[in-house]
């Protein structure tokens, strides 16, 4: 996953001019891949939660397919807002991550 997540993110970073969603997502998944690496011995709970953020976000046919301009993105920043949100508490220094 975090493979295909490097070209994802950089397609996205080749295009001509990120919107505020898109760059969100981008440093929310740098952040989650941070904490992967950080905190190697997380509940399994947690690494599926973080990697199904992730997968989410690498479909580009989602609920809302992401070639929709400056709408393709909406239902993946709701999902990675959401695992973020959930996973806070578990993990003391995702603020530091």
């Amino acid at each position: 996953i975090i493979g295909i997540l490097g070209i994802k993110i950089a397609s996205l970073l080749n295009e001509d001019k990120l919107n505020s969603v898109e760059e969100e997502l981008i440093e929310d998944m740098a952040q989650l891949v941070k904490i992967l690496e950080i905190h190697t011995n997380l509940p399994e709970t947690i690494v599926r939660k973080i990697l199904f953020a992730m997968s989410y976000f690498i479909d580009e046919n989602d609920e809302i397919p992401d070639v929709i301009p400056n709408y393709g993105y909406l239902d993946d920043i709701t999902v990675v807002t959401w695992i973020m949100d959930d996973i806070q508490g578990d993990i003391p220094s995702i603020a530091n991550a």
